[in-house]
């Protein structure tokens, strides 16, 4: 028990001893901008051509410094993810056929990602990487027929459990930032990040079911002030 309470103590005062060292600085703020996102998927036969979608990006970030190189930047954010699809032929029979959807999906995003940089004057420059969970709030597909000159529209909520949609999402945030110094009180930053979706988006048993994960590439800004 002694071995144990020492040990505990030991640790207790090496983590007070860095942290006094390491003149830990935590800093908050606003972050805003979008994403240009899509899916992977490994047969696209089935939903025919990906194309990009824009989202919108915005929550706030939280970077706890440890020294002039390293830092931890955890954020909540609302992150809009997505595609629009497009597909079309001509049959001999029925004539000219053609479809296109917009399919995109509210999550609530929680990223952790490690920053190592330098800074140059009252610029500084880091590499970011780490991962992300997200959670789905809500969804919504927009989708569009035309059938010989015939255009018809629909459109619906996404219901998760119903259409057999994961809600979690698991994915790894790898990017860079700029950031410049606002006087002593406050940095302002520009990021750049790709998205890469490591979850299947179909919550499915189905072996002939095709494998979706998501894809992005955000592009934000936003301001750090000191805590």
């Amino acid at each position: 028990m002694k071995h144990i309470t020492k040990s505990i103590l030991t640790l207790v005062i090496a983590f007070a001893a860095f942290t006094v060292s390491a003149q830990i600085q935590i800093s908050y703020g606003p972050r805003v901008g979008v994403n240009l996102a899509k899916w992977a998927v490994d047969s696209e036969d089935e939903i025919g051509d990906i194309k990009n979608r824009l989202g919108f990006l915005g929550g706030a970030v939280f970077e706890i410094r440890f020294n002039e190189n390293f830092a931890i930047q955890p954020e909540i954010n609302f992150l809009q993810k997505g595609v629009k699809t497009e597909f079309s032929e001509t049959d001999t029979l029925f004539g000219d056929y053609s479809s296109s959807a917009d399919v995109f999906f509210n999550y609530l995003e929680v990223p952790v990602t490690l920053k190592v940089g330098k800074s140059f004057g009252v610029a500084r420059v880091d590499v970011l990487a780490g991962p992300s969970l997200g959670y789905g709030l809500s969804g919504k597909t927009k989708n569009t027929y035309t059938i010989n000159g015939v255009t018809e529209k629909e459109e619906f909520d996404i219901d998760f459990k119903d259409d057999e949609i994961s809600r979690i999402d698991v994915s790894l945030q790898i990017g860079a930032a700029v950031s410049f110094g606002l006087g002593e009180s406050a940095r302002l930053f520009v990021d750049g990040r790709y998205l890469l979706g490591l979850s299947n988006l179909l919550d499915t048993s189905d072996s002939d079911d095709p494998t979706i994960h998501n894809r992005g590439i955000a592009l934000s800004a936003g301001i750090l002030f000191p805590l």
